[in-house]
């Protein structure tokens, strides 16, 4: 799998800036965020067709250059274990993973997390996306609600599922 991971990560690098599926941080901490960001990439992934969605801390933002993260997964917040804290505000659940591996010698975390599939992800009751490499609300975009929940009640749009 870590191999699997490490291949992804080379290959989201390459890309000339970040799509709504996938994220770069160095070394980023804000809980509730990143249970926004939890929420916002799983809707994203769904709605462009990717089966998962990556937080990837240890990559420059601009430059996607790898440069490695002191972020630690680990930790506590509000006396709880930080991914207790994220799955307890996520609804529906998300099976997410975080995975450490090396990327380039360097250390780099990586946030896991599955499409939406059946119900847009909501953190704490609030739905959120990404339009670019924005997180948004969905409250303020009922259009692309709309058709989010289209895409994942429909499936991603194609010749054989979309009318003439």
């Amino acid at each position: 799998m870590n191999e699997e991971l490490v291949e992804k990560v080379e290959e989201l690098i390459l890309l000339p800036k970040e799509w709504p599926w996938f994220e770069f941080k160095e070394n980023w901490y804000e809980p509730v965020q990143l249970g926004e960001y939890i929420s916002a990439l799983a809707n994203s992934a769904a709605f462009e067709d990717e089966p998962y969605a990556y937080f990837v801390w240890g990559v420059n933002n601009e430059t996607h250059e790898v440069v490695g993260t002191t972020f630690d997964f680990r930790q506590d917040y509000q006396k709880c274990p930080l991914e207790t804290f994220l799955a307890s505000g996520l609804d529906p659940d998300v099976n997410f993973r975080f995975e450490e591996i090396d990327v380039r010698r360097k250390r780099v975390v990586v946030l896991k997390i599955p499409k939406a599939d059946k119900f847009i992800v909501s953190f704490k009751g609030r739905r959120f996306f990404r339009i670019g490499s924005s997180k948004v609300d969905l409250v303020n975009y009922p259009e692309r609600e709309m058709a989010l929940m289209d895409v994942i009640r429909n499936g991603y749009p194609t010749l054989d599922n979309t009318e003439s």
